[in-house]
């Protein structure tokens, strides 16, 4: 339809997601209109950090109460008729999301249902449970602090607990016995409602003890259209803080191309494919991450209604791969185009400090610009400022992208890495 023009993201957005909106105009040979439904309060041009000027780029600005309906209703009507396509980035925002499935019915959208699955670690175990067992761990809804004894009961040591909502790794803690858990769900508890009020989630402060798993953690995006047909992308491997001796679950870096062969990629997929069926997810890109054990089963640790995170640069940089296009061919329930040959090799790092503090120096940069492999990095925290591990609410203070051609040097540059960037708190 010639009107139905409008990309319309919710909540917030990056201004690398106006870029690619840029870029597939040239792809298509046609023209869209941005446009934005957030909340009075949110500052455009500044969350996500450096977006000077974002809010100016799109065509419309749509502000009201995003929790009701009706201030919902009102607001979009201008437009209504000529949304084509609807992104939403964060999962805080994901309730808004479901607002708009009825008030929007001719835009390609997943239904409220999957919306509330995909978006509860929770309600989405239990639909693993009753359909496909084998792909999850045990697990169990915490209610207080107090529910340690009955954790240790049913789910046993170890254990991990989470919040239900949040990403980045945000409070996931590991507790080896009875008095670690009592302590850590203690310390969740006392930080998690102002964590969500930090990310501006309207959903409710909750938490999940799972049963802890052994092996290695890779994550895949799929583009699933509007009949439920599924496209991946290729595997990705992340090594955790975990990983490197730290004792903390932040993805220390993402990397292409991970050292899974084809049948096994195969086999995550197949994993990820039953996961997206128990959800009942369709018209959207999902993020799945999974975990292949020790005894070579693969389990999903979780799903997520958005694309992953840095997965956009990553691909295009490894193989060729134009995600976000992808994403909106998808969404519009046009074919994926999906690359598989690996280019380059390619790593993105979240560096986090060794302890709590207030960040002093971030020492290295200079020597971390000279590696071949060196492509960018933005500092996330200044100098003066709080930070510490993800599992107390923390994001990273450093994230630094790595690309070459050439494995022995690129696999030198990531190694050299652990030595080069200093993190230095007082």
């Amino acid at each position: 339809m010639p009107n139905k023009n409008i990309i319309l993201f919710l909540g917030s957005a990056y201004n690398s997601n106006l870029d690619e909106v840029k870029n597939f105009e040239k792809s298509q040979g046609k023209k869209f209109r941005t446009a934005i439904i957030t909340s009075p309060k949110i500052n455009l041009n500044e969350k996500p950090p450096k977006q000077k000027g974002m809010e100016e780029r799109f065509d419309f600005v749509l502000r009201c109460d995003t929790k009701n309906s009706k201030s919902i209703a009102k607001i979009i009507k201008p437009i209504k008729g000529d949304v084509l396509i609807i992104f939403c980035y964060f999962e805080s925002w994901m309730p808004l999301y479901a607002r708009l499935v009825k008030l929007l019915p001719g835009v390609n959208m997943p239904t409220v249902k999957a919306l509330k699955i995909c978006n509860s670690k929770f309600e989405m175990r239990k639909k693993f449970i009753k359909l496909y067992p084998e792909i999850t761990p045990k697990f169990m809804l915490v209610k207080n602090a107090k529910d340690y004894k009955t954790i240790a009961k049913k789910i046993k040591f170890p254990c991990i607990t989470k919040p239900l909502n949040l990403t980045k790794s945000r409070l996931v803690i590991k507790s080896d016995n009875l008095k670690e858990l009592k302590s850590n769900l203690k310390n969740t508890f006392s930080k998690i409602k102002s964590v969500y009020k930090n990310v501006h989630s309207e959903s409710e402060p909750l938490v999940l003890a799972e049963e802890y798993l052994k092996g290695d953690l890779y994550s895949i995006d799929a583009y699933v259209n509007s009949k439920g047909r599924v496209y991946f992308t290729p595997i990705v491997k992340v090594v955790t803080g975990k990983d490197i001796g730290i004792d903390d679950f932040f993805n220390y870096y993402r990397l292409t191309s991970a050292d899974v062969n084809f049948n096994e990629e195969k086999k995550a997929q197949s994993v990820a494919k039953k996961a997206i069926k128990a959800t009942g997810a369709a018209s959207i890109t999902l993020h799945i991450e999974l975990m292949k054990t020790k005894n070579n089963n693969w389990k999903i640790i979780e799903l997520q209604t958005r694309p992953g995170g840095y997965r956009n640069e990553m691909l295009k940089l490894s193989y060729g791969i134009k995600h976000y296009e992808n994403d909106f061919l998808n969404r519009m329930d046009k074919k994926p185009i999906i690359l598989t040959k690996l280019k380059s090799y390619t790593a993105v790092f979240e560096i986090f400090p060794e302890k709590e503090g207030k960040l002093v120096a971030v020492r290295g940069i200079e020597k971390m610009k000279k590696l071949k492999s060196f492509v960018r990095y933005e500092q996330a925290k200044k100098i003066g400022e709080m930070c510490g591990f993800s599992r107390d609410g923390y994001i990273y203070v450093l994230q630094v992208v790595l690309n070459y051609k050439n494995k022995k040097v690129f696999y030198e540059d990531l190694e050299g890495m652990k030595e080069v960037v200093k993190i230095i708190v007082k």
